[in-house]
């Protein structure tokens, strides 16, 4: 559990209490505004969109049961308005088809336990510890949804390349992952992995 949990006074919350809304927003807006960056690429505009996903906790405040549930729903939450925001940008049909998934979000008035921030916490920390390359390779794959002919071209390596640093950078943050005993990770990143082998069209090997 993160140590500024331990602060959080989720009854105080519940009331409307200005210094426990403030609590929240510290505790959870940077690494909110982070993950939301990784899926759009866009700063400023991922922070509007979590701040529109505070706005929708707060009116929601009453129903929530503990942080972790707050926390799951702000994530879900933000994801959703990412894609949608991406599907605003009219993206071409290949885009479209990568992104499959934009067409089913979650629903976070439901699914609170879907996403533990903790989980999505030490994934996001592992992958900026990687080896340069690998980490942009694998930002490109999993957050931008970009296929490995794409890279390739945009980064000028050769697809053998782009698809062995991916292999590194998965083989990393598994073995770090499990150095830590963060099994939970582990598996949110076989998930992610497996996810995009589904999707990815097959591209000739040269």
């Amino acid at each position: 559990m993160i140590a500024e949990d331990n602060n959080f006074d989720l009854t105080a919350f519940r009331q409307g209490d200005p210094h426990a809304v403030s609590g929240l927003f510290r505790l959870l807006y940077r690494p909110l505004v982070y993950f939301a960056t990784g899926i759009i690429q866009n700063r400023e505009e991922a922070e509007d969109i979590v701040v529109e996903c505070f706005e929708k906790v707060l009116v929601k405040r009453s129903d929530f049961e503990s942080l972790p549930n707050i926390r799951s729903f702000l994530y879900v939450a933000t994801r959703n308005a990412c894609y949608n925001y991406l599907r605003s940008l009219k993206v071409d049909a290949r885009s479209q088809q990568e992104l499959q998934y934009l067409h089913h979000p979650v629903d976070e008035t439901r699914d609170y336990g879907l996403i533990e921030s903790e989980v999505l916490h030490s994934i996001l920390i592992e992958i900026e510890e990687l080896p340069n390359q690998c980490r942009q390779i694998f930002k490109l794959l999993y957050f931008q949804q970009l296929d490995t002919r794409e890279i390739a071209d945009r980064m000028g390596l050769s697809i053998k390349t782009v698809r062995n640093q991916k292999a590194r950078a998965i083989q990393l943050l598994q073995s770090r992952l499990l150095r830590k005993g963060l099994m939970p990770a582990v598996l949110l990143l076989q998930l992610m992995v497996q996810e995009k082998a589904v999707s990815a069209p097959v591209v000739p090997l040269y």
